[in-house]
Parts: structure tokens; C-alpha cells; sequence
């Protein structure tokens, strides 16, 4: 019986362990790789508010790709895109991209600079990548700002991936910015959480 009793539990334990969810630990930035993602979040962050991002540089359109694509190139880090059609949005090439370089993930936190991809944040794009945006950081309770170009300026998206469907916590605190237009009432389906979908390291990607 005693017997009976030990193999139970080892068997729950085992069960038990190989049931956990996986995790792995974000690997901080540091020294010179630091220095220079923080120096690219700095840039983004001084356009906030901007319009029409030829105050950046004529070269970028006014959209959410484009701002993407400015920041990283007037640092000095040129975005080469593969995968890039008609009919595609560039912030799906620009995903396929890193994916193929196996720079796509979502396995562990984001670190500054990386860019953030969402998927049908416009009416009629089903299961279609649509929006990107760059990490600006990381808060204490899983909250992240993203730096984007949305709704006609650059602003902050807040986005909690632990509470993806709620838009404030129990403080009243908005932790998922709504990103898709619902029209007069927006849905939990239309908030940032809800519509993530990877994080992409651009910054390797690009590295000179």
C-alpha cells in the first residue's frame, strides 16, 4: 500500500511539471547594446505628437510603418525588407522579415526598440498583420507602452498581455488602450491585448 502511495504521488509530480507552461527568462540589454536601444526609444519618443512625419524626413509616409522605418533609419539603421508585394501591408512584410530570420517571437518579454505587431486593426483584414509599433518599455505590472504612429500622430499605446481583454485594472488605470475603431461602442476585442500579436527584434535585425 505504501508502495502504491509513493508511485501516486510521483506520478502526480511528474504530471504536475510537465504540465507547467514554459518560460523563458527576457536576457536585460547591456553596455553598448543598451546605450543603443535606449538611444533609438529617445528618438521615437521625441516625435511624439508629430503629424506628418516629413518633419522626420520626406522619405517616410504618414503611417504607422513609416515611422517605424524613420526612427530606425535616421539612427543610422537602414530596414532591408524582404517579402514586400502589392496588396501586402508593409508592416506584414516587415514581420515575414525577421520571421525569417528567426528574430519573431513571444515567448518572453520585449525588450526597448523591439518592434510590436498586431493583426486586424482595420476593418476587412482577417488574419492579416496591420499594425507595428516600437517597445518603449516595460512596467512592474506587465503593462507595456509602445511608441506608434495611429489615428493621424505618433502617441503611446499602453498593452498588458497578462490582462489582454481588460482596459483598466482594478485602479481605474488603463492597461490596454483601445487600437481598433468599433465605431460609437468599442469591444474588448478591439484593444491592444486582444490584437497583439508578436514582438520582432528589429534592433539585430539592423545591426550596422
Amino acid at each position: 500500500m505504501k508502495h502504491w502511495r509513493y508511485w501516486s504521488i510521483l506520478a502526480a509530480a511528474v504530471l504536475a511539471v510537465s504540465c507547467s507552461p514554459a518560460y523563458v527568462e527576457r536576457k536585460e540589454p547591456v553596455g553598448d547594446e543598451a546605450r543603443a536601444r535606449q538611444a533609438l526609444v529617445d528618438y521615437a519618443k521625441s516625435q511624439l505628437g508629430v503629424k506628418r512625419l516629413s518633419e522626420m524626413d520626406g522619405r517616410f509616409k504618414n503611417d504607422c510603418s513609416g515611422y517605424v522605418n524613420g526612427v530606425y533609419a535616421l539612427m543610422g539603421r537602414k530596414i532591408k525588407y524582404k517579402y514586400v508585394r502589392q496588396g501586402r501591408p508593409l508592416s506584414e512584410s516587415l514581420y515575414l522579415t525577421l520571421n525569417d530570420k528567426n528574430l519573431a517571437y513571444s515567448d518572453m518579454p520585449p525588450r526597448p526598440a523591439d518592434a510590436v505587431f498586431f493583426k486586424n486593426t482595420l476593418e476587412n483584414s482577417y488574419d492579416k498583420i496591420t499594425h507595428v509599433g516600437l517597445v518603449e518599455e516595460v512596467q512592474d505590472d506587465g503593462t507595456i507602452i509602445v511608441l506608434h504612429y495611429g489615428s493621424g500622430r505618433v502617441s503611446r499605446l499602453k498593452m498588458n498581455l497578462r490582462h489582454p481583454y481588460d482596459h483598466k485594472n482594478d485602479r481605474g488605470e488603463i492597461i490596454n488602450d483601445y487600437l481598433r475603431k468599433g465605431g460609437e461602442r468599442q469591444s474588448r476585442e478591439d484593444l491592444a491585448g486582444a490584437l497583439y500579436f508578436k514582438y520582432g527584434d528589429l534592433f539585430r535585425y539592423t545591426d550596422p
